[in-house]
């Protein structure tokens, strides 16, 4: 027997040879996906040169601008939500933020604001208001809102059951709203308009909405016709209400 026969190898079959090219490929793209991405992450090539901002209602723009400076010559793929969120504050109207690249080099900021859900009177100043009675804005004279007004008082400064209120103004009906001049809420929860002429509305919780707004709407009428002399209208039983 020869014990200095040589070995053969075998050539490689085909489909080991088209995985083998398919795993050098796969690699190849790995790194040139890496690099791309360094390259592009560190290049001044894609850097913010100009900084657009959108959504803004009740935070400034200009402000906003101002606070993102520090992103100029920053490469836009480094530039994190985060990052934005951070450089602008706390900002009382501000939920969110997105944040996207404009190329070749504009970074485009979309502010997310709080909703305001009415007017908050603190003495002679205006608030626009989220649903928890956050301040989001200070109104001016000029400024002009639908919302309805809610007189500042020591239940409005809790958040649930300033929300609670909230939650019943958004069940009167617009007709009525655009007669009220503030909303309160009583210690006992219920929720009073001023109306007029020193009248009140008497609301009183959020149940049975549909029903209150039709027969406030009957003596709000008689209000305009003059037939109603009382000064307070209670519909917070709407199936039995009072005037006194």
């Amino acid at each position: 027997m020869d014990h200095h026969a040589k070995v053969v190898e075998l050539p490689q079959s085909p489909e080991k040879r088209r995985r083998k090219i398919l795993l050098i490929t796969a690699g190849i793209i790995v790194v040139l996906s890496l690099i791309t991405v360094l390259v592009l992450s560190f290049s001044p090539l894609l850097a913010a040169k100009n900084i657009k901002v959108t959504g803004t209602k009740l935070i400034n723009e200009q402000q906003v601008l101002k606070a993102l400076a520090p992103l100029e010559g920053t490469p836009l793929p480094r530039i994190s939500e985060a990052r934005v969120t951070e450089l602008l504050g706390e900002q009382p109207a501000l939920e969110g933020v997105v944040v996207r690249a404009q190329m070749p080099d504009t970074l485009v900021v979309e502010i997310l604001e709080s909703t305001p859900v009415a007017i908050l009177v603190d003495g002679k100043t205006n608030y626009l208001v989220s649903d928890t009675g956050t301040k989001l804005k200070k109104l001016g004279s000029k400024d002009k809102t639908k919302l309805p007004k809610i007189k500042a008082s020591d239940a409005t400064k809790d958040p649930e059951k300033f929300k609670e209120l909230a939650s019943v103004l958004s069940g009167v009906d617009e007709k009525i709203l655009g007669q009220v001049s503030t909303a309160s809420l009583t210690d006992a929860g219920f929720v009073e308009l001023a109306l007029p002429n020193k009248h009140v509305l008497i609301w009183g919780n959020g149940n049975n909405a549909a029903l209150k707004n039709e027969v406030a709407k009957i003596f709000l009428k008689e209000l305009k016709e003059k037939t109603l002399t009382k000064k307070t209208i209670d519909v917070s039983n709407p199936e039995n209400p009072v005037t006194y």
